[in-house]
């Protein structure tokens, strides 16, 4: 797990897909985790209120639903973003439990793409920038 910021490259490859998180003053901090040889980044984040996240300190924290996947080595920046050492502790301290949780959020995800007619699936899906990357998810697994 690393700390990157996207690249220009990555937002003018992506500049349709109104759910990536994009700010004109500051690029968003994310934190990169390869899982399944899949290179994920999470962004980190402000006033997260829903369940699909790994809270650092009150409201912020990395939000999984917002996640999207590095497919090409310049979709990173080679600048590196900072975040407050409080924080950073936190990250380091549950590195593990973060991974978990983009796991679990992948599997739901999958899950959701795999019974879109269900009407549980709708905000997952409608929400999660991860429906820019369906081409990287084999559907097979998603009840595992």
């Amino acid at each position: 797990m690393q700390l990157k910021i996207l690249s220009e490259k990555f937002y003018n490859t992506y500049v349709h897909c109104d759910e990536i998180l994009k700010k004109k003053d500051r690029p968003y901090a994310c934190m990169t985790i390869e899982l399944d040889g899949i290179l994920f980044a999470v962004p980190f984040r402000h006033h997260i209120r829903h369940p699909h996240s790994f809270h650092t300190i009150g409201e912020a924290g990395l939000d999984y639903s917002k996640s999207v996947i590095i497919a090409d080595a310049l979709f990173l920046s080679d600048d590196t973003p900072s975040i407050e050492s409080k924080e950073f502790a936190i990250i380091k301290k549950n590195e593990q439990k973060i991974r978990y949780g983009l796991s679990k959020y992948v599997r739901q995800y999958k899950r959701a793409m795999k019974h879109r007619d269900n009407p549980r699936s709708e905000n997952i899906l409608k929400y999660s920038t991860l429906k820019y990357f369906e081409e990287y998810f084999d559907c097979d697994i998603a009840t595992k």
